[in-house]
């Protein structure tokens, strides 16, 4: 996967907002692997594996530097990392929405 993190990056735990990390504007670059498990052509499983600590140390998230813990906790604080989720939920649920309004009669 390559790209610029250009908005946050949210995780979600038992249905609530773990970690929320702010955009920082730098390039990814790492591998990942996904599986499919497909069935009368529908996707039934999906795993995936990815190099998540090569993607945090390239945005600079890990290991940590103190000013970027400071800056993940003032989002917590401040209340922009709840923001952003419930904003990248939004956004989910809208292109779920569309793949349905476009594909009538085909579960995703």
């Amino acid at each position: 996967m390559q790209g610029r993190q250009t908005g946050p990056f949210v995780r979600f735990r038992d249905g609530a907002l773990d970690q929320a990390i702010p955009p920082t504007g730098r390039d990814i670059d790492f591998e990942q692997i996904h599986v499919l498990d497909l069935r009368d052509g529908k996707v039934v499983g999906h795993e995936a594996v990815r190099d998540d600590m090569t993607m945090l140390g390239q945005l600079g998230i890990f290991p940590p530097s103190p000013a970027t813990a400071l800056r993940m906790l003032a989002w917590r604080v401040t209340g922009k990392a709840a923001r952003a989720a419930v904003d990248v939920t939004t956004k989910a649920a809208e292109a779920a929405a569309g793949l349905l309004r476009e594909n009538p009669g085909q579960s995703h």
